[in-house]
């Protein structure tokens, strides 16, 4: 075996100020003596050896019980902890390209991401056009990013009054575009969903304006055409059972569950300041959607973040803050699943949003990592290739310094990442 006499001339280098390490290469990789965490080992599972062969995971075996081939560069992890990779379910990095989303922002953010861990994202909703070019360019290495899902959106046609869609559209007819779509009763469905598929996109976003009938058909077509289909949790006026029903396989934003019980938000929720208490008392029961979307394997996009932070400046976002965090514990409690994005725009990364659903929803560290590595990786249907550590699946890994189980703030304590197989440390 061979030392990784590379690695340790990099980390000195960049100890010393001299370079920058952006990605490493070493061939076949040995992680040495490292503790594994992941959804296949809720307990950390210490002194492992991981040997990865190109892009994947080829072997994982107790350090010592056997040897480590010589064809190997061997990395000396003892002490430091394996995660399988990061994925934010919810990002955005395309609603304006001409503006905010800038080509030369997106990739400052992208590349940020992938060096804090992060290795997938699922966009959800902008202009594919933008973001078919991103992903390709993520999946062959040519620029540094976690690898790029997207989704193609289909609403009532009233929603594409929102000057978002014109930015995203631009150049073309917002509500008329195959990736940002009005569907009405007269839609060729079979069609949409073609050109939708054609934009490069793995699912359909159910963003507003919908009732459940045309859920339904969208759903149908999607099964039969081989695309997901996401969907904010109300459509007003299609309510999350009826989006649980029609198979939508995850749901977006806790907060908009509240409109399963309830038609509207009462006036004095958003217009003045509550106790606790208060918030406990009015949060509605909904234990009977829960069950449902266990049954349907629905998995929740809670989204604590977004509204956490735009609570701080508003009542009314603080209210469905106060909502949506109590709602994503009942939801924990009864055992729905839960992936971990964020919404925010990229200001704040996935890690914080584990942060909330650790201290604000009661998810334990590990149930909040498997949040945003396996649950994650299910809700793109992506789960036999990523979000655990095992052989066969690709090498996408987070090796941090300190151990999140103790505290889910040593998520950010990265050591480097490693996406195909590939080393990145800033």
């Amino acid at each position: 075996m061979k030392l990784a006499g590379k690695w340790f001339i990099c980390i000195a280098s960049l100890l010393m100020g001299h370079i920058s390490c952006a990605q490493v290469s070493f061939g076949n990789i040995a992680l040495k003596g490292v503790t594994i965490i992941d959804a296949k080992h809720r307990v950390p599972l210490a002194r492992q050896v991981v040997l990865i062969q190109g892009k994947f995971i080829s072997d994982i075996f107790t350090d010592g019980s056997k040897a480590i081939p010589d064809s190997f560069t061997v990395i000396n992890l003892t002490g430091k902890y394996l995660l399988p990779g990061l994925i934010d379910t919810h990002v955005h990095m395309a609603t304006d390209p001409s503006g905010v989303d800038n080509r030369a922002h997106t990739l400052s953010s992208l590349e940020q991401m992938l060096y804090s861990g992060i290795t997938t994202v699922r966009d959800m909703a902008g202009d594919a056009r933008t973001l078919a070019g991103l992903s390709r360019d993520a999946m062959t290495g040519d620029i540094i990013s976690p690898d790029i899902y997207y989704s193609a959106l289909m609403a009532g046609p009233a929603f594409f009054n929102d000057p978002r869609t014109h930015t995203s559209a631009r150049g073309a007819v917002a509500g008329k575009m195959p990736y940002m779509l009005g569907v009405t009763d007269s839609t060729d469905m079979t069609l949409a969903m073609a050109e939708a598929k054609g934009t490069g996109a793995t699912g359909i976003k159910l963003y507003a304006y919908l009732p459940a009938d045309i859920v339904r058909k969208i759903v149908l077509e999607a099964n039969k055409q081989g695309m997901i289909v996401w969907g904010h949790a109300w459509l007003e006026p299609a309510k999350p059972t009826d989006m649980v029903n029609a198979g939508v396989s995850s749901i977006s934003h806790a907060p908009l569950m509240v409109y399963d019980k309830l038609d509207s938000i009462p006036y004095a929720w958003k217009h003045q300041t509550h106790t606790p208490q208060f918030w406990d008392s009015v949060t509605p029961d909904l234990s009977r959607l829960f069950e449902l979307m266990k049954q349907h394997h629905t998995i929740l996009d809670a989204t604590l973040l977004t509204y956490k932070q735009a609570g701080e400046h508003s009542l009314a976002w603080q209210c469905s803050y106060e909502l949506g965090k109590r709602i994503t514990a009942k939801a924990y409690q009864a055992g729905v699943t839960i992936c971990a994005g964020t919404d925010d725009d990229q200001v704040e990364f996935v890690q914080s949003e584990l942060n909330c659903l650790v201290k604000e929803a009661g998810l334990t560290p590990i149930d909040a990592i498997i949040a945003v590595t396996l649950n994650g990786a299910r809700a793109l249907q992506i789960d036999k290739q990523y979000g655990t550590i095992e052989p066969g699946k690709t090498a996408d890994l987070l090796v941090l310094d300190k151990n999140p189980l103790q505290d889910i703030g040593n998520i950010t304590s990265v050591n480097f990442v490693l996406k195909d197989g590939k080393v990145y440390k800033k």
